[in-house]
């Protein structure tokens, strides 16, 4: 994936399918911390390769440091969010629950690292998910770059219609 966004997509679909068992924001750092090793040797080396963190060991590290470092900055986030909301249609349709459960962070950051691990393997070469157990990457140019991104994409779009529906019926 080129940087981190496309990540998000998937998992807005699973943040609307399973509100209260699932952050987004958890998810998303989780996601953005990963890809610090790529972004970082492109900025020091011009490669941007994917040697440890995009790996099995590598990404239950990035979700242990999502978990005990951003859970209460996230908290935070979410709670400075809902204050910047006006009352009524703001607050009505886009707060959010501030409260992250120790639960609901370490299911949020390991599926993003691991989902995170699964879509780069299908881009990347370079990307060993399952090192130190298997060497190689049997996913990589699984399917095409272009459908990989429309997949991502459309997992965001049906995310979006899937929270407006949500969001309607419970304004009713």
């Amino acid at each position: 994936m080129p940087i981190t966004p496309f990540h998000f997509g998937p998992g807005a679909l699973i943040k609307v399918a399973l509100p209260g068992k699932f952050s987004w924001t958890i998810f998303a750092l989780a996601n953005v911390l990963i890809d610090l090793e790529p972004i970082t040797l492109f900025l020091l080396t011009g490669d941007p390769a994917h040697p440890w963190l995009h790996t099995l060991p590598g990404a239950l590290l990035v979700a242990a440091i999502a978990v005990l470092l951003g859970r209460r900055p996230c908290e935070l986030a979410l709670g400075w969010w809902n204050r910047q909301l006006s009352a009524g249609w703001q607050t009505q349709w886009l707060a959010v629950a501030p409260q992250i459960t120790k639960s609901v962070a370490w299911v949020s950051a390991l599926v993003g690292t691991l989902s995170h691990l699964a879509l780069d393997s299908i881009m990347h070469l370079d990307v060993h998910a399952l090192w130190p157990f298997v060497k190689g990457n049997a996913l990589q140019g699984s399917i095409s770059i272009e459908y990989l991104h429309l997949l991502c994409v459309g997992a965001a779009v049906v995310a979006l219609v899937g929270w407006l529906f949500s969001r309607a019926i419970a304004s009713r």
